[in-house]
């Protein structure tokens, strides 16, 4: 009876470590009734743990048969046979922000976990398993380390039975990768084996992986442990997923004996961010994540999708079950895992929340795992990078850059990696300074970057997002300072508000500027950095817990102030080094706890092109802080295109952020829309930025609105010359413009609307000529690969728009053309002629007009 087996309906067997999970929570006193109602008291559940928890949630995430282990009365097993955990449940708000429809819904979620208690001898589990299936397509084993890896009898019949290959999906709790069950599987099931660990597991097991500065340091130090840190016998493993919290995963696969990582993360948030959200603790989240895994791999290799394929589309719905389990706790009612709510594993790719993905890039594991290079934002080539920057500043970061980390710290938003992983460690040093109570001295931190480029902004805002109502702000700028006594009455002030109560944010602007000589002040907060006194007269003060900020002036980056960075331009000299020592520069430096540097809206050498998309955030901060009616109810943004150009791609703005604030306040923005009559004088932009730039970057619009009829008909006119002899005079496509066909001059107008498009690819504007003939231009070999490449997407997306060869490059009959392929596929001679068609475009131009210019 082979064949009947074979055709059956698929099954899943679910088995594992099982427990049983005590769940108690208080209860109001009553009115009146029997004695003990009148008092608070406790009531107490027990529900099934560990593995049938697994299977429980499996069952409402998938239609399949799932087959578990059965525990009969659970509330009647002592923990002498069998492991408890135990758990205080209370009432806590739906989320931290209390707002909208949720803002005053409670659920029940942990308050305290009360650990285990568990048999004093390994004892057999009162399990039956009645319906264990040897044919199963799917096993799915939670091996939390409690005994089940090692004890062979209760493994499941698909896995021991020889020729059998179900897919099994391995939970895998420390330690890792030991036990019996671990060498049966890896030995018999490598090859449909998809094995699932906490980052944090891996971490306790000696995998160096940083958590929570940037997405892309954690990627790049997971690929790198991976290839060099072999020891945890994971590296072999055909399918790896390691949770990041509730925030990201990576998936792990080696193809081909070649190791590919995939990084899916929510761009919004780094790892552990999420639970700050939702007040109190949840457990069973693995769980969670594992059946909404194990459900849609099961889904996806029965539509015949590779295991690989399949483990990928997975993890999505793995991370988006496990949010929804801590948002709806244990419920609002009687406490209990939401195992029968489907809504759980619907979180489908609308009402999910956005997880966005990317390979992590593995250029240079070899060297180090620090490849600071790797940079997700900067994936994007620079074109669609300036388009980005206008989306950002019309819509809006969150829609303009949904795949992209973005590191939100209250109103500060940055996409800069370097600034996204100094701000979360300044983060993480205030939230452990401002909670722990034993750290008595000031914690000092530094933050550099050029005039106006918002130093202080950026650390008040993180302050404010860690202990917004204890945090007082002090600020002092040393330039200022005429002797050391304005100092100690700094201090003294310092230290009342710290009397008070409360954590005095301290910032010294300009610490490094002179006071007889130079670096002068850094000796005089020694003491105050190391021991939290300073001397008045022959007194010594406490000054109490505060946050010293010392924020540079002179010095616009920390290699720079410290001498010790890896350009050039940073190194110091050995007499400049004698004086840094002389000043205690060194010993101020080994004093600070962490520090910034901070980009700014300007651009920091020809490498930074992300500088761009910076200054559209900044923009689109202060627009919103300060001219909140040019938002329409979307919270889009209206402005002239010609405006929005000219900010964006300005050379640089003399003072940095205050000369982008400077210019919104000076434009007269109490209309509904930011046009270019509303901008401030000439003399005033002078102030701020190179004027002339600015203006031909604000007209380029409006000349070639004006001029779209005129330079189609210049393209219109060119092809006709270039077609001359071949194409016969009657041919439609040969007349002259006012005799053109309609959708022959719409294709000749998209053309010329293409052309500013194609010129803003290669870094070049356009011009009205000035003055007598227009100044030749010619564009690089490389330019002119990219140019005809972009030609020719544009004709083939115009041939799919119309649903047929409407182009005067081909006879109109012709509905197909063998050329509506890609740029790679085509033969030399076609690629020749959009070659062609691009090298000309200077020429057409100024018969137009109008003139090629280099951006930079």
């Amino acid at each position: 009876g082979g064949e009947s087996m074979e055709s059956k309906s698929p099954t899943i067997v679910v088995t594992g470590d099982v427990c049983i999970d005590w769940l108690q929570w208080p209860t109001k006193p009553e009115d009146e009734g029997l004695n003990w109602k009148l008092y608070v008291g406790t009531r107490m559940t027990a529900k099934p743990g560990g593995a049938l928890l697994l299977a429980d949630f499996m069952r409402t995430a998938t239609g399949i048969t799932v087959v578990s282990p059965q525990l009969k009365n659970i509330d009647k097993i002592p923990p002498k046979v069998l492991l408890h955990s135990n758990a205080e449940l209370e009432l806590f708000p739906y989320s931290a922000d209390r707002k909208g429809v949720d803002k005053d819904r409670m659920v029940y979620r942990i308050n305290r976990c009360r650990g285990f208690t568990g048999p004093i001898e390994d004892s057999h589990a009162p399990l039956s398993f009645e319906d264990d299936d040897s044919h199963a397509d799917m096993v799915v084993l939670d091996d939390a380390g409690n005994g089940f890896r090692d004890d062979e009898t209760r493994w499941p019949l698909a896995i021991q039975d020889e020729g059998r290959k179900p897919t099994v999906v391995y939970k895998m709790h420390r330690p890792l990768t030991s036990g019996d069950l671990w060498e049966h599987v890896s030995r018999n099931h490598s090859e449909r084996l998809v094995v699932v660990v906490t980052a944090d597991d891996l971490r306790a097991s000696g995998m160096n992986i940083s958590r929570s500065l940037s997405w892309e340091r954690t990627a790049t130090e997971f690929v790198w442990q991976m290839a060099y840190n072999k020891g945890l016998g994971l590296s072999g493993c055909t399918n790896l997923v390691v949770r990041f919290g509730l925030e990201g995963a990576i998936h792990y696969t080696v193809e081909g004996g070649h190791a590919i990582s995939r990084l899916y993360f929510d761009p919004t948030m780094s790892e552990g961010d999420f639970t700050h959200n939702y007040p109190g603790k949840m457990q069973g989240i693995s769980s969670a994540f594992v059946a909404a895994l194990a459900a849609r791999i099961a889904v996806q290799c029965d539509q015949g999708d590779l295991l690989s394929d399949a483990v990928g589309k997975a993890v999505r719905d793995g991370l988006n079950a496990s949010r929804e389990l801590v948002r709806r706790g244990f419920g609002e009612g009687e406490p209990e895992y939401p195992c029968s709510v489907a809504g759980i594993f619907l979180a489908s790719e609308q009402s999910g929340d956005h997880i966005a993905d990317v390979e992590i890039s593995d250029q240079n594991t070899a060297e180090d795992a620090d490849p600071l290079s790797w940079c997700i934002l900067k994936e994007i080539n620079d074109p669609v990078l300036e388009h980005i920057a206008y989306g950002i500043v019309k819509e809006g970061e969150t829609a303009a850059l949904n795949n992209v980390p973005i590191g939100n710290f209250g109103k500060l938003k940055t996409v800069d990696r370097n600034e996204i992983e100094s701000f979360h460690s300044i983060k993480n040093l205030m939230r452990e300074y401002i909670e722990s109570e034993s750290y008595t001295r000031p914690l000092s931190i530094a933050v550099f970057g050029s005039p106006g480029s918002g130093k202080s902004f950026g650390i008040t805002e993180i302050a404010k997002s860690v202990a917004s109502d204890r945090v007082k702000i002090l600020k002092f700028n040393l330039s200022q300072f005429d002797s050391k006594s304005d100092l100690i009455s700094a201090f003294h002030k310092v230290r009342d508000l710290a009397l008070e109560g409360k954590i005095p944010l301290v910032f010294f602007d300009e610490f490094d500027s002179e006071f007889n000589g130079e670096l002068g002040w850094l000796k005089y907060f020694l003491e105050p950095m190391q021991d939290g006194k300073f001397m008045e007269r022959e007194t010594m003060h406490p000054i109490g817990r505060s946050i010293l900020v010392f924020a540079g002036g002179i010095n616009n980056t920390f290699e720079k102030f410290s001498g010790d960075g890896a350009d050039d331009t940073a190194t110091m000299n050995s007499e400049e080094k004698k004086t840094y020592k002389d000043v205690k520069g060194p010993d101020f430096t080994s004093r600070l706890r962490g520090y910034v540097n901070i980009r700014g809206p300007n651009q920091r050498g020809s490498g930074d092109t992300v500088f761009v998309i910076r200054r559209a955030m900044l923009l689109r901060s202060l627009l919103e802080q300060k001219v909140d009616n040019l938002f329409d109810s979307r919270k889009h943004l209206r402005i002239d295109d010609g405006v929005l150009r000219a900010l964006i791609n300005v050379k640089s703005y003399k003072h940095g952020t205050r000369s982008i604030e400077a210019i919104i306040e000076m434009s007269m923005l109490n209309g509904r829309r930011w046009e270019q009559a509303y901008l401030p004088a000439k003399e005033q932009l002078k102030l701020h930025l190179d004027e002339e730039s600015f203006s031909r970057l604000l007209v380029s619009d409006v000349i070639l609105g004006a001029s779209r009829e005129r330079l189609a008909e210049a393209i219109h006119e060119r092809y006709r010359t270039d077609q001359k002899g071949i194409k016969a005079a009657g041919d439609p496509s040969m007349q002259p413009w006012s005799e053109l066909d309609f959708g022959l001059k719409e294709s000749n107008r998209k053309q010329a609307d293409q052309i500013q498009e194609k010129l803003q690819r290669v870094r070049c504007g356009l011009y009205p000529v000035v003055g007598e003939g227009a100044i030749s231009y010619e564009f690089t070999p490389e330019e002119v690969e990219i140019l005809a490449e972009m030609e020719h997407e544009r004709w083939v997306l115009e041939r799919g728009a119309d649903g047929r060869v409407g182009d005067e490059t081909r006879d109109v009959d012709a509905k197909i053309s063998p050329h509506l392929c890609s740029w790679d596929e085509l033969t030399e001679e076609v690629k020749e002629y959009d070659r062609q068609t691009v090298r000309g475009i200077p020429e057409f131009l100024a018969k137009a007009g109008f003139e090629v210019h280099r951006m930079d």
